[in-house]
């Protein structure tokens, strides 16, 4: 089948590989039809990426996480009745084992013994086929015609987002800062959008669709009005904008964290503990897919236009230079299965 890998630095190519095939009686094979590229990617792809840095995975590397595809062979032991050849699903990045004392205790986010599609130990979705476990596919439609979509790609993204809810729920007439205007920035003011808050996104590529979504934005937080956040979410992954965070928060805020740095910053942590705010880490949001199937399915519409371009397998690479470049009206990028 054909796959694309990410060959070395700033390198990627299309090649054959073996054909995905089930080796265990709970997996089930699946037909990729979309994958989006993000900034993980991006750095597995500039060479940047801890993984690469921790020596969890090594070039070539089978990239991609974020998809969508149809049920080509069901799996052997499924007990979930929607799992039916050609039902519409994605999956979750992370792959828990269900063993350890994390997963045992319904914390399969923070399992120890993870697998992570297209990241490490498991191959990425950037191909034909991809082989998952049942216990980790969302059915998104499993109705008559189900055909996948675009914009389903954003599941995946968007559990992460729903994580941070889950970890500060706003409270009404908050006042909510979202530090990137990029896919998990938007999805985050989106999302946030639904509560009775002010919700307001810094950015200073001033992105066209948040615009076309009608969320607030200013290009740079000198531009702020005047007064303290209750909340701000770091969705940017820069530097600059962490280090920044604690100042905008008031007193007793919370800070969330889903954008990171790929290096080490120097962030104080002093000011956090004497301002009584809180800092809250993010790490995925394994139990939130179908929440964040349904959100998709409903706002279908305003999420297309976080959609870019689409590119094939075989021209991959052009799909990494133009994330790279920065130079997009809209934040995703992705690759169209043939």
């Amino acid at each position: 089948m054909k796959a694309s890998l990410i060959t070395g630095i700033r390198s990627v190519e299309a090649r054959e590989i073996e054909d995905a095939q089930t080796q265990q009686p709970d997996e089930a094979l699946i037909r990729v039809a979309y994958v989006g590229i993000c900034g993980t990617d991006l750095e597995l792809y500039d060479g940047t990426s801890n993984y690469l840095r921790r020596g969890l995975t090594e070039y070539p590397h089978h990239y991609g996480h974020e998809w969508v595809g149809v049920i080509e062979t069901l799996p052997q032991t499924a007990h979930d009745s929607r799992l039916k050849t050609g039902a519409v699903v994605t999956g979750s990045t992370m792959i828990p084992c269900l063993t350890c004392d994390f997963c045992q205790r319904g914390r399969r986010n923070l399992c120890t013994n993870l697998r992570e599609v297209g990241l490490y130990e498991h191959g990425g979705a950037a191909a034909q086929k991809l082989v998952m476990p049942a216990h980790v596919l969302i059915v998104i439609d499993d109705g008559s015609g189900a055909e996948p979509h675009p914009e389903y790609i954003l599941i995946e993204p968007l559990v992460t987002v729903l994580e941070g809810l889950a970890k500060a729920i706003p409270e009404p007439g908050d006042r909510v800062l979202v530090l990137g205007g990029g896919t998990i920035g938007t999805l985050a003011a989106l999302v946030l959008k639904q509560y009775p808050i002010e919700v307001a996104v810094v950015d200073p590529s001033q992105p066209v669709h948040l615009a076309e979504l009608g969320i607030m934005t200013y290009k740079s937080t000198d531009a702020l009005p005047a007064g303290d956040w209750d909340a701000v979410w770091e969705c940017s992954g820069s530097a600059t904008a962490l280090q920044a965070t604690p100042s905008l928060l008031r007193n007793g805020g919370t800070a969330v964290l889903i954008g990171f740095p790929p290096a080490p910053t120097d962030l104080d942590a002093s000011e956090f503990a004497l301002r009584g705010q809180c800092l809250v880490g993010v790490r995925h949001g394994i139990d939130h897919y179908a929440a964040a199937a349904q959100f998709v399915r409903e706002h279908r519409d305003e999420l297309g236009t976080l959609i870019d371009r689409s590119y094939s397998l075989d021209d991959a690479q052009a799909a990494f230079e133009r994330l790279e470049t920065g130079e997009r009206e809209r934040p995703k990028v992705m690759l169209s299965i043939d």
